[in-house]
């Protein structure tokens, strides 16, 4: 009796394939998420033997039918990693879409589109499904900007395909809508980072050196590699969002102190060229489309990961230095092919600009390179028109 029940045993366990343990009916799988080894659970039942094919009524069918399964073992589980590495909504998608991809081979990629479908309704996003042929694409409902990605509308809401981010779908190609809304009420899907993941960082040095009027400076800066992994395959989001991405931890216990002990005793006037002369000098100048063969708008930390910058990413970088070592405010001011930041002080002079009640004066990042003149316009664009795409303060 004992060697017929270790034998079903045996036979239950082979089953649920390579890399698989099972107590009861939950069983474990274990993934690689950029730094991390994360172990997920999920219940077997979710494993439905329904077959499926692209039409509606099918696809249709399976969602009710995962509805009946204990799905909520998945849910937890990737709900408890989320608030673990503090993930946002994008990165909470790429995780669930990892833990599937280990469940689900190539073969069963429809399943998998489905099942990831029918999760993101239940982790409370409004969805919708398209598909055409062979092909089915993932919607979720959102306020945010984002580019490059295909979108739909419906019921006056905007929907950005993220299925079409990872697998690089054709922009307004005609596709059938799923005639099936699984939460119609459910909540906007995020990508702005408003705080960086806590992910095991893996740091590596640079060192960088500026000239501040008539000293040059050191520093040697641990920047964290997990977060330039993460955010080379991230959907391009709005300008001034970037910008408002806070440092990540490393970043700031390497490079802030270092800064810090530099503006002693100095004025602000003096705080802001320092930090001026630093943006400006201690990276090369390239565009986007020289280096990466495309835009690539940097968030600050992923400058300490790349031989170049422009001025989107440099701007990135002083709006949070000013911010946080200097504490005024400031303005993000967008030429039409240009970034720059204008600081309201008292200390410098010249030509202002006026926003909401205060005069803001430009602080360039990005040029001239060992110059910390700041308060003047960049050469050539006195006399262009700009628009305030964002604000501190």
């Amino acid at each position: 009796m004992k060697l017929r029940l270790l034998l079903l045993l045996f036979c239950f366990t082979t089953l649920l394939g390579k890399g698989y343990t099972s107590t009861a009916q939950t069983l474990s799988l274990s993934i690689e998420y950029f730094s991390e080894r994360i172990d997920l659970q999920y219940h077997s039942s979710m494993l439905i033997p329904q077959q499926v094919s692209i039409s509606e009524k099918s696809m249709v069918s399976f969602y009710k039918s995962l509805e009946k399964t204990n799905y909520q073992v998945f849910i937890e589980s990737i709900q408890q990693k989320k608030e673990q590495f503090n993930l946002n909504d994008w990165l909470t998608y790429t995780l669930l879409n990892e833990a599937l991809s280990s469940i689900f081979d190539q073969r069963q990629l429809t399943r998998k589109k489905l099942t990831t479908w029918f999760l993101l309704s239940k982790l409370g996003f409004d969805t919708r499904l398209t598909y055409l042929d062979r092909e089915v694409n993932i919607y979720a409902y959102s306020r945010d900007e984002v580019f490059e990605v295909p979108m739909i509308e419906d019921k006056g809401r905007k929907f950005v395909n993220l299925t079409g981010i990872r697998e690089k779908v054709k922009m307004n190609k005609p596709l059938y809508l799923l005639n099936f809304s699984p939460n119609p009420k459910g909540t906007s899907f995020s990508f702005y980072l408003n705080e960086l993941p806590e992910l095991s960082p893996e740091l590596v040095e640079q060192k960088y050196l500026f000239p501040y009027r008539d000293s040059v400076y050191q520093l040697i800066i641990k920047a964290d590699k997990t977060i330039r992994d993460i955010m080379l395959a991230y959907p391009i989001f709005a300008e001034d969002k970037y910008l408002e991405v806070p440092f990540s931890k490393a970043l700031s216990n390497s490079l802030l102190p270092q800064l810090e002990q530099l503006l002693v005793d100095r004025s602000e006037k003096e705080k802001l060229e320092l930090l001026a002369a630093f943006t400006r000098s201690s990276f090369d100048y390239r565009e986007d489309k020289k280096v990466f063969g495309k835009s690539k708008p940097m968030i600050a930390d992923e400058l300490f990961h790349y031989p170049y910058s422009d001025c989107e990413d440099r701007s990135a970088l002083y709006y949070s230095l000013v911010k946080q070592l200097v504490d005024l405010p400031m303005v993000i001011v967008a030429f039409s092919d240009h970034l720059t930041v204008g600081v309201a002080t008292q200390e410098l002079k010249g030509t202002a600009i006026s926003y909401r009640g205060k005069k803001y004066y430009i602080c360039d990042p990005t040029g001239p390179a060992n110059s910390s003149v700041v308060g003047e316009f960049p050469q050539g664009y006195e006399r262009k028109s700009f628009h305030i795409i964002g604000s501190y303060k």
